[in-house]
């Protein structure tokens, strides 16, 4: 599996949101306007969310969202990543 991981803007509220790709690969978007700290907690939230299939249950997202709260986080991760950084005048 691979996990592009873009940093670029987001909204103020967001720190990282990840995406299923269509070709099966997922993207996290992570901001480059938050802190370190605060962007690698938020990538290990979201690899959480890939590591559990999250994109595929039919949960109610809030649930979703309850429980990935509630799992530790996996330092753990043994999955391909490509780096990108997306200027925002590029977008």
């Amino acid at each position: 599996m691979s996990i592009n991981l873009i940093y670029t803007q987001l909204k103020k509220t967001q720190t990282a949101v990840a995406r299923l790709n269509e070709d099966g690969s997922h993207s996290i978007l992570v901001n480059l306007n938050k802190p370190l700290d605060a962007q690698r907690v938020s990538v290990l939230h979201e690899l959480g969310h890939i590591k559990h299939d999250d994109f595929h249950s039919e949960k109610h997202i809030n649930l979703i969202e309850r429980i990935a709260h509630d799992r530790e986080l996996d330092e753990d991760i043994d999955e391909e990543f490509f780096y990108h950084v997306v200027n925002s005048k590029d977008v």
